[in-house]
């Protein structure tokens, strides 16, 4: 099934219980996924970011997948900003094929 506007819509709607988490970890399995594991009162999420050109998905997974030993350098990046950040809005503009994640992170330059 092709991941069009009215589908993303859909899953957007589910992941509004993901609003006001808290980062844990971010893991790179794979050079075109990304997990975060996202903490709020309702328990622990793991979000599966997914930008494969044949299966490009966003979910909330319960599966565990396997991690490289050390993670690469883009996971890195990703662990300097946005742990400890917290999620607070999901938009998707119209039916675009395009979801915006916005989090509030502490910049260290601004302390």
């Amino acid at each position: 099934m092709a991941l069009d506007g009215a589908f993303l819509y859909t899953i957007k709607s589910e992941l509004k219980i993901l609003i006001d988490s808290r980062v844990d970890k971010i893991y790179q399995p794979s050079k075109d996924q990304i997990i975060m594991n996202l903490r709020n009162r309702n328990g622990a999420f793991k979000l599966l970011i997914s930008v494969d050109a044949n299966s490009a998905r966003i979910h909330i997974t319960g599966g565990s997948i396997d991690n490289p030993t050390s993670p690469p350098m883009f996971c890195m990046l990703m662990r300097k900003y946005f742990s400890g950040g917290k999620l607070i809005n999901i938009r998707q503009i119209g039916l675009e094929r395009i979801l915006f994640l916005d989090f509030e992170c502490i910049n260290d330059l601004e302390i």
